[in-house]
């Protein structure tokens, strides 16, 4: 019982930093258009993004790997459906599931790529991704060894 109380605490931390992740970069992108010094920021790192690990190019082969990952993340949602795996596993298959879809929303919708913190939200929403990857990995773990 003590362990369920942690696991459940471990998850409700991880999901408010997840959402406070998404947050502090709509936050950032807000300020840009009401503080200079945060406008000036944002734009000389966009600058330094977009000639750096966000050209073009990489981007493209962002997207196709991220592409890879929505393929594997949806087998595993309809495996983890049609499996007789907690509500909870079957809820986080499909959380990991629609946020690389969200990531790969924000790549490639023009309303992200318009906004001067666009290179903020894909580091932000791939942060939350690796999170949410981790929490499911955890709670399949946490499954496992409950079932044996």
């Amino acid at each position: 019982m003590k362990n369920k109380l942690w696991v459940k605490i471990l998850y409700i931390l991880t999901l408010i930093i997840q959402v406070g992740i998404v947050i502090g970069t709509f936050v950032v992108e807000y300020l840009t258009n009401k503080k200079a010094g945060v406008m000036h920021h944002v734009y000389y790192r966009r600058y330094q993004f977009e000639n750096g690990i966000f050209s073009q190019s990489n981007i493209n082969t962002q997207k196709i790997i991220l592409i890879i990952f929505i393929a594997i993340f949806l087998v595993l949602a309809i495996m983890a459906l049609r499996s007789k795996r907690n509500r909870f596993f079957k809820l986080q298959s499909i959380l990991t599931l629609l946020i690389s879809l969200i990531l790969y929303i924000v790549m490639s919708s023009s309303y992200f790529i318009n906004m001067l913190a666009y290179h903020y939200f894909i580091m932000a929403f791939a942060l939350v991704l690796m999170i949410q990857v981790l929490v499911l990995f955890v709670t399949w773990l946490i499954d496992k060894k409950f079932k044996q």
